[in-house]
């Protein structure tokens, strides 16, 4: 925007530049010229007195050598006619055709005594004339050689320094420019900054007032809406999770009383109605754990990002070994595959372990792995379900491979959106909630979520983390 300014007001400085200097020379240029003018005039007028009253030889050797004297002095050349007879002096030709057509307007009593504008890039020379002689004949002319290069070389000289002088001042009224469009705008690129850092970290930059009044209120003001929305956003989270929270001790309560009930009751249809009362207590508890989680998720992401406005990596004390993780998971979920008759596998051996250290929490791994285990038993029993890592210089990839009925692309699209569910998995339990915290807490580490279909069937969710660096051939000790 800087450059854009400047561009405009130098434009502008570049126009004014160039309408003062044409004034000002042409201001220097008639002046010379005018100089010139009333100077040769009267030079001209006087040979013209001297030639008109020239009677004989002694006044025309007297009048030729006035002339000679002239052309010494000034280096211009005279063409006196006078009684038939030519004086000349100087470096003027009689035979050149511009002298001719002057000698020849005065044989007609015409006066040639304006000089042409002197410039830069005006000729050297001008030619004037003057008849003489009484009302009723022209008796004879003088023709004047005029030499303008002295004054050519003044009003080149003065053009210059004008010339140059005007650009200094424009060049000065643009530092003037762009120290003013810097004032200006600074502040404008800081509150850019604030707002740019407001939308990824969630937390309020204070702001220094500087630049125009205008422009501290407004700072002013965007500090204020950065604090309030802030404030407005961690209340919420802190509402969300607290809420949840509150709501075990209630629901726990009625689990307590649910249970009393059951055994109190006898009749069959009794039963049946408590056994529905269950099942949305179950569905309960399922959403109020799932909305803690992610609210735990995205406070997570919040703080990474506050932490990392300079782009940096926010890296755990030491790294997590993704296979360890993997493998533990595995033990840990086997017997919910076998009681959904799935099939867990895990591709490699602990001996290439060495290389899939990440950089990500622990318990984070965990959590994130555990989600898209359960998501894999429950939307694709009865399959076999396959884990891999995949490394790259720079990173590691996590990947969970099913064989359920996958997602279609328009669904896909939609992978973890809050409480959002595809069409064909609304009958099973579940609370939507599973792959938004998978990406959060991916996103929180450094990492990546990235869902796409396997194949023909079934969906390939890979956990991309950045990967650390160790010794190769390091054991996983804790």
């Amino acid at each position: 925007m800087r450059i854009r300014v400047l561009a405009v007001l130098g434009s502008l400085l570049l126009v004014i530049v160039v309408l003062v200097s044409s004034v000002l020379m042409q201001s220097v240029s008639s002046d010379a010229t005018a100089d010139v003018q009333v100077n040769r005039l009267s030079s001209l007028n006087r040979f013209v007195q001297v030639a008109s009253h020239a009677s004989g030889n002694d006044d025309l050797e007297m009048l030729q050598l006035e002339m000679d004297t002239y052309s010494q002095l000034y280096n211009e050349g005279l063409l006196i006619v006078v009684d038939d007879r030519q004086l000349i002096s100087g470096d003027i030709r009689a035979d050149d055709a511009a002298v001719k057509e002057m000698v020849g307007a005065a044989a007609l009593n015409l006066d040639r005594t304006e000089i042409p504008e002197i410039s830069p890039l005006t000729e050297t020379v001008a030619l004037i004339s003057r008849p003489f002689g009484n009302s009723a004949q022209v008796l004879g002319s003088v023709t004047m050689q005029v030499n303008l290069e002295p004054a050519r070389a003044r009003v080149l000289q003065a053009s210059a320094f004008i010339i140059v002088l005007t650009l200094s001042i424009g060049f000065i009224f643009l530092l003037l420019a762009d120290r003013l469009a810097t004032w200006v705008l600074r502040p404008l690129h800081r509150l850019d900054d604030s707002v740019q850092l407001l939308t990824q970290t969630h937390q309020p930059i204070p702001l220094v007032e500087q630049g125009p009044p205008e422009l501290r209120a407004l700072s002013r003001s965007v500090s204020s809406m950065a604090q309030t929305m802030a404030t407005s956003l961690q209340q919420q989270q802190e509402l969300i999770a607290e809420t949840s929270h509150q709501l075990r001790n209630p629901v726990a309560a009625l689990r307590l009383r649910v249970d009393l009930l059951r055994m109190r009751l006898t009749d069959e249809a009794s039963l049946a109605g408590l056994h529905a009362v269950e099942n949305e207590l179950a569905r309960l508890e399922m959403l109020l754990d799932g909305v803690l989680r992610l609210a735990s998720a995205e406070h997570r992401l919040t703080e990474q990002k506050s932490d990392n406005t300079d782009t940096e990596v926010a890296q755990p004390q030491k790294p997590t070994h993704a296979y360890q993780i993997l493998a533990e998971e595995i033990e840990r979920q086997s017997a919910m595959a076998q009681k959904t008759g799935s099939t867990l596998s895990l591709e490699g051996d602990s001996k290439s372990a060495s290389e899939d250290a990440v950089w990500c929490h622990e318990f984070d791994l965990q959590q994130m792995v555990s989600e898209l285990l359960e998501n894999a038993l429950k939307y694709a029993p009865g399959t076999e379900i396959k884990l891999a890592l995949q490394t790259s210089p720079t990173t590691v990839d996590i990947v969970i491979c099913d064989q359920g009925p996958g997602l279609g692309k328009e669904e896909l699209e939609r992978v973890g959106e809050r409480f959002w569910r595809a069409e064909s998995v609304r009958g099973t339990p579940g609370t939507g909630l599973g792959l938004a915290i998978v990406d959060r807490l991916a996103r929180a580490n450094s990492g990546q979520l990235i869902v796409e279909s396997n194949g023909d069937t079934g969906l390939k969710v890979i956990i991309r983390l950045p990967r650390a660096q160790t010794p190769q051939g390091a054991d996983h000790e804790e």
